[in-house]
């Protein structure tokens, strides 16, 4: 009877020749930015600026027919400046390990591998980023949803403009459980995202808003909706597999799902949503920096060799006026 040693010592294993994943996040905003294109490669620049228009003419006059009229002007032209953020990842090899994976021996590319974990790694933590307000890795990471989209909008800035002096640029903030008097559920939750968005629409515009809510919130409004048995969904949201549904002609997708990365902190508490308007928002990433890797790097005193991705960009927004946050604490 041959032993276990024998076996392996004179047959293949069998094995898949797909690794299942574990790695990759569920990472909508990042998936929705790269689907509307609002991913921009930028050639250059010390910063990077988004030009606006933060105030009206305030010496708009009815005047009678021989009245003089007040000339003047006050500042209505600013912009937003956003500091380019560096993200990093390196991968290692050494010539072992490419001697043990190399010909028949080999079912898949070692180095193909960890550099695709690489990149589902470095996408995790831009998500969190993303969907973050800027302060993790000591105000080293990019700037995130909640940078722009300020639950208190009293204090602050976006991009070196400050809310006290700019009131144009505030977003909207609402405690729903306190202006309305209850907690948000399956009830009631349409109603109140038709008030938020009363809140930002402008002239019957067509601009693509997307929710992106906690998992809570995101459950209410399914249960709102299947209870009608009228569920709509967005067709770019859907073809990028996301679960998602229309309300008021807004996108909800959920923010959660599964996290492998463990990078829970900095993403949406389950007990609200923020509606982003998509039309105002860019991933700005400098040329040759959009995520890619750079030329490879020997080690002078080692056998080994790295690859590093890099990206060098900010995430900017023009206007965040047009954006809304509702929770219930």
């Amino acid at each position: 009877m041959a032993t276990l040693a024998e076996i392996r010592a004179a047959s293949y294993e069998y094995r898949e020749k797909k690794t299942s994943d574990m790695v990759a996040d569920n990472i909508p905003l990042l998936n929705e930015l790269r689907s509307a294109d609002n991913i921009k490669v930028i050639d250059g620049g010390y910063t990077i600026l988004e030009p606006a228009r933060v105030a009206g003419n305030n010496y708009v006059q009815a005047i009678d027919a021989t009245e003089e009229i007040e000339l003047g002007y006050n500042p209505q032209l600013n912009f937003f400046e956003y500091s380019p953020k560096i993200v990093v990842v390196p991968t290692v090899i050494n010539d072992l390990e490419k001697a043990q994976n190399g010909g028949d021996a080999r079912f898949l590319d070692l180095l193909d591998e960890r550099e695709e974990i690489a990149e589902e790694s470095l996408m995790n933590y831009v998500e969190a980023w993303l969907q973050g307000d800027g302060t993790s890795f000591g105000g080293k990471a990019f700037s995130g949803i909640q940078s722009y989209v300020a639950t208190t909008t009293s204090s602050g800035s976006v991009g070196g403009l400050a809310r006290a002096t700019y009131p144009a640029i505030k977003n909207a903030s609402v405690n729903a459980a306190s202006v309305f008097g209850s907690a948000t559920d399956a009830s009631n939750i349409e109603s109140r995202l038709r008030y938020m968005k009363s809140l930002v629409k402008r002239n019957g515009g067509k601009d693509r808003i997307v929710v992106f809510c906690g998992t809570s919130f995101y459950n209410f409004a399914a249960d709102a909706a299947s209870a009608k048995q009228r569920i709509v969904t967005d067709a770019a949201m859907t073809k990028m597999n996301f679960d998602n549904l229309v309300i008021e002609g807004m996108v909800l997708v959920d923010a959660g799902g599964k996290v492998y990365s463990g990078l829970t902190s900095s993403r949406i508490a389950t007990d609200r949503c923020y509606g982003v308007n998509m039309s105002t928002k860019k991933l700005r990433m400098y040329k040759g920096y959009n995520f890619q890797p750079i030329q490879k790097r020997l080690s002078l005193n080692q056998l080994v060799e790295a690859s590093i991705l890099v990206g060098i960009g900010n995430f900017t927004t023009n206007d965040p006026s047009r954006d809304f946050v509702m929770y219930d604490s």
